[in-house]
């Protein structure tokens, strides 16, 4: 059996970001791993007539600074150094990557949500990263 020696969670800031996290510290805890953890701030489009923008940077710098705080707040519930908190902006699955390849991370914890309908069609950023990862991902079902 495999042993994880470095797990990385990448979480969003709400209830099931949570769980996600306290499933990531079970399994480090089980493992002996350090745990590094990843919000995603993604980037927000912004109308303009009939263009199609990008926030702008201080408005984007805002985000990433109030992400970072949630973050840490949540992070802080299960003793999490600040040196293991990370926040990004920008697409979701390639933000990922980069930490984990960066980190050399053997594992990565994200959360999955079922969707129905119209939204089955859009935002598959867990089997994005599944495809794409070089380490294992264990997606933990918040739905």
């Amino acid at each position: 059996m495999a042993t994880y020696n470095h797990i990385l969670v990448a979480l969003a800031l709400d209830q099931s970001g949570r769980l996600v996290l306290k499933r990531a510290c079970a399994l480090a805890e089980l493992f002996g791993a350090r745990l590094s953890v990843l919000h995603v701030v993604e980037y927000i489009p912004i109308e303009s007539g009939e263009l199609l923008m990008t926030a702008p940077v201080d408005l984007t710098q805002q985000l990433e600074q109030q992400s970072r705080q949630q973050l840490e707040a949540i992070c802080a519930e299960c003793s999490i150094a600040a040196e293991n908190v990370h926040t990004a902006t920008g697409p979701v699955t390639p933000q990922i990557q980069q930490l984990a390849e960066a980190l050399q991370i053997d594992l990565i914890v994200l959360g999955h949500q079922p969707r129905h309908g119209l939204a089955a069609w859009f935002n598959h950023t867990e089997e994005n990263v599944i495809t794409r990862a070089r380490c294992d991902v264990l997606a933990v079902h918040v739905g």
